[in-house]
């Protein structure tokens, strides 16, 4: 009975499916029992595609017949699936495969992927990652290797030095979306603090989106990769296809790899094709590999902790939850995908730690991650959100704390798990996640092997079923909220009862259909009550003068009242008298002052502190000199702050260099080796934000001197701009003018705070006339800019040549006056022969076509001074 229920919806769905499968009229006319992707059923009696992929019932037999039947057709077997890739079809040849007994499935052919998205706005505390990283600093990546497949990412960027495994897609022109997808998963914060990683440490290499099957598995267990993200997507494809089956193979051949997929950027779409076809804003998944049963796919949400409106929902086509997972995603599903892919990476490491480097099971990193998800949107699960919001740090206490349970069953059989839940827990949620053995591309529903998750409270028989959602084809069903029931579509499955009674409980796991026999899996479980501070932690900072986020943990009901107050302080003061605990963050426009600070967050049942944090505004340093082996790091000062830290780039990551009570740190000997500086403010034995890392280059020569250059060459007074890179161990400046084989001082300078200076000739002559600029050290070390010359000109002056010019020559122009000037041109009979405007510093006239003879020249300044010369045409 329960079989014929489950083929029952199967079939309800394949009949609802439409354009799913050929027409009748096509299967007749083909006589083909084939099943086809939905891509290519309208095309089979049609001009063919010229190429495909096939999943063979034998191989060598289809080979052997393939030779006979299509011999101008080319195979070849895809080494990561048993499908094979056929190219060089011709019309009529679709319809020849379909009505073949070897063939078992007819996929489209591989298309082009695309990137989603760029990064807007990463945010680690927005999934407890900034959480995790204070608590359990350990854990970074460090020992794992993740691959980032679509376009290489850049391997010059300094975020990832040291931790870059070399891969042919490197041969690549590098995109900046990758780099960016790569550094949200494995940053190393070198470039800035913001280019953190959720997993820092680990590893990373690259693999092309251009083979949208698996890579090799041979390969990538050689690599040890472990997580494997996917930030691109094909267009809307809502089926299990090839592609499908080949991943859900992999994680059964590879069951240490897991697969994040985003859940792609056309959330808005609407699907042309299966059983939710026309339906607006469902199912429309970027990639039918997106729909593989034990790989992730992630959605994103906005700042606000919604959906976005592009991010991709499911279900999938056969009423799948997808995607299962949400995360934080400004910029799209990719950057959503990263952060989760990072979070998977912080997990295997949590458990690698405690079983003497042993990889965990994906299926396991799986549940935790699932099982740990704040919930957003509908109650409990739904087709958007999935099974929630990922939490970093909820999901690798999962692992820390042995928080899960493992095991098998057979069909018919219930393995049994003990619960002691205590007192005051507000929720326990219990997961429930096994991988499934890969489907067949024409099977109405994927789910192979079926297990059931029941909870029962051993004192009281109470039995809580798992959590569905109505996957009927039609917006009311998809929008309702989750039921309890059975679950005969999933291979995730979860159970979460709202303020359990203290007591035992047993987790039963019934095998309840198992065509391929014994089935493993995986549960995790979590108790939650009470609130908790994300953000700030102890060894973060926040920005002096910025709007800053802070955090608590989800699921707080009511309302509190958010103040701070500065260290040694008995005074709060307030922030907000009414913060909705619904809405777990608040935008704090910080003062723009420096301190050690606390924030508090207060219920009517409880008062939540954070830890001291320092606030602080970030430095903004730069080379201000690199002259005769002195190099100078420096800084405006920061008010009320009295030492910083200077750090370098020193192997793969910023390291401390030296302190400083000043605003310039003196690089000297092997310091100034160093490629990458930054700094950061230092108050009260705590350390604020670094700053971005300035570029250092030994070669590029800066002595004091940054820019000295006039305001026009051609002047009526002579005025030049001097750029100073500092005034640090200066005495004095000055301009000097070259007359009469030597340079004397026209105009010493007071040398001020300022690095910026007017210098001006009171007495220039008529002419060119060349000018430096002299800087003079403490030491009384004499630097000099490059000289510069201007042309002085006094009221009236106006100059033409080449005079004589010979007819079609260009003729240049130099007048006093600045700005733009109208050039008139008459002959000697007073007609005009030639008019234009000039800006430029060297006017131009041209004199093509002019008959010889002399010409009149006026000219007409913005300031309305007229000029009148003559010039001679030949």
């Amino acid at each position: 009975m329960r079989n014929r229920l489950k083929t029952t919806f199967a079939g309800i769905l394949f009949l609802l499916a439409g354009t799913a499968t050929p027409t009748l009229a096509q299967q007749s006319e083909l006589k083909s029992t084939v099943k086809i992707a939905t891509s290519l059923a309208q095309t089979a009696t049609a001009e063919a595609p010229q190429q495909v992929r096939i999943l063979p019932v034998d191989a060598a037999q289809f080979q052997v017949w393939l030779q006979e039947k299509l011999p101008h057709v080319k195979a070849k077997a895809i080494t990561s699936s048993s499908s094979i890739t056929l190219t060089n079809l011709k019309p009529g040849d679709l319809a020849v495969l379909q009505q073949s007994s070897l063939v078992k499935y007819i996929d489209r052919a591989h298309i082009q992927a695309k990137e989603e998205l760029e990064l807007k706005d990463s945010d680690l505390s927005a999934n407890s990652i900034s959480a995790l990283h204070a608590r359990y600093p350990e854990l970074n990546g460090e020992g794992l290797l993740v691959s980032v497949k679509e376009n290489p990412f850049d391997t010059t960027d300094i975020d990832f030095k040291g931790r870059i495994i070399s891969s042919p897609a490197f041969a690549e022109v590098h995109s900046t979306h990758a780099t960016t997808m790569a550094t949200i998963i494995a940053g190393g914060a070198n470039s800035t603090p913001l280019a953190q990683g959720v997993a820092w440490g680990s590893m990373i290499t690259s693999s092309s989106f251009s083979n949208l099957m698996p890579d090799e598995t041979a390969g990538l267990k050689a690599n040890q990769a472990s997580v494997q993200s996917h930030s691109y997507g094909v267009g809307v494809e809502n089926y299990y296809g090839l592609e499908s089956m080949a991943y859900d193979e992999q994680a059964l051949a590879y069951p240490e790899l897991l697969h994040v997929f985003s859940s792609g950027n056309s959330g808005s779409a609407t699907t042309e094709t299966g059983a939710y076809a026309g339906i607006a804003g469902v199912a429309n998944l970027t990639g039918q590999f997106k729909t593989s049963k034990n790989s992730l796919s992630v959605g994103a949400l906005d700042t606000n902790l919604a959906v976005g409106s592009l991010s991709s929902t499911g279900p999938a086509y056969d009423g799948r939850i997808k995607p299962e997972l949400v995360a934080h995603g400004v910029g799209g599903t990719s950057e959503a995908a990263a952060v989760a892919s990072g979070v998977a990476l912080l997990v295997q490491q949590a458990y690698s730690l405690i079983h003497n480097g042993a990889l965990p099971p994906a299926a396991l990193v799986k549940a935790a991650l699932i099982n740990s998800a704040d919930d957003v949107e509908n109650p409990q699960v739904d087709f958007k959100s999935g099974y929630g919001n990922v939490d970093a740090l909820g999901a690798v206490e999962t692992i820390k704390q042995n928080r899960y349970f493992s095991g098998s069953v057979a069909a018919g059989a219930t393995a049994k798990f003990i619960l002691q839940v205590p007192e005051g827990v507000q929720q326990l949620k219990v997961t429930l996640v096994w991988h499934d053995a890969a489907a067949s591309p024409d099977a109405p529903t994927a789910l192979i092997n079926d297990l059931d998750l029941r909870i029962q409270h051993v004192g009281t028989n109470q039995v809580w079923q798992p959590w569905v959602l109505n996957s009927y084809p039609h917006p009311d069903s998809l929008n309702k909220t989750a039921t309890r029931g059975a679950d005969h579509l999933n291979n995730v499955e979860q159970v979460t009862i709202a303020s359990p009674t203290s007591g035992t409980y047993e987790l039963q796991v019934e095998g309840f259909d198992l065509p391929e026999g014994q089935q493993s899996f995986y549960i995790a479980y979590e108790y939650t009550g009470g609130l908790a501070w994300l953000s700030p932690t102890s060894n973060n900072s926040l920005i002096a003068g910025s709007t800053n986020r802070i955090r608590w943990s989800s699921g707080g009901t009511g309302t509190a009242r958010l103040a701070y107050k500065p260290h040694n302080s008995s005074t709060w003061i307030e922030l907000s008298g009414s913060v909705d605990l619904k809405q777990p963050y608040f935008d704090w426009a910080a003062p723009d002052t420096i301190m050690m600070a606390q924030l508090r967050l207060t219920t009517n049942e409880q008062t939540l502190l954070s830890p001291e944090f320092l606030l602080a505004p970030v430095p903004k340093p730069a080379i201000t000199l690199n002259c005769e082996g002195q190099v100078l790091l420096q800084w405006p000062a920061l008010k009320n702050v009295t030492h910083y830290q200077v750090y370098s780039l020193q192997g793969r990551y910023m390291q401390p260099l030296q302190a400083v009570s000043d605003t310039v740190a003196i690089l000297s000997g092997p310091e100034q080796e160093a490629s990458y500086l930054a700094v950061a403010p230092v108050w009260a034995n705590a350390t604020g934000s670094r700053s971005r890392s300035v570029t250092y280059n030994p070669e590029a020569t800066l002595c004091y001197i940054a820019n000295f250059l006039p305001k026009q060459l051609v002047m009526d007074s002579v005025l030049f701009d001097l750029d100073l890179s500092t005034v640090y161990n200066l005495k004095e400046i000055a301009l000097e003018r070259f007359d009469k084989g030597t340079y004397v001082v026209v105009q010493p300078k007071a040398l001020t705070n300022q690095t910026k200076y007017k210098l001006y000739d009171p007495a220039p002559a008529t002419g060119i006339n060349r000018y430096r600029a002299r800087v003079v050290g403490l030491d009384g070390q004499v630097y000099y800019s490059q000289p510069e010359d201007v042309f002085y000109t006094q009221r009236g002056f106006v100059q033409v040549g080449p005079n004589p010019a010979r007819a079609g020559e260009e003729v240049q122009v130099i007048a006093h006056g600045e700005g733009i000037v109208q050039l008139q041109l008459y002959n000697m009979m007073g007609q005009l022969v030639h008019s234009s405007t000039d800006g430029g510093v060297l006017k131009t006239v041209p004199t093509a076509g002019l008959a010889a003879g002399i010409y009149i020249l006026r000219l007409q300044t913005e300031q309305g001074e007229k000029l009148v010369t003559r010039l001679l045409v030949q």
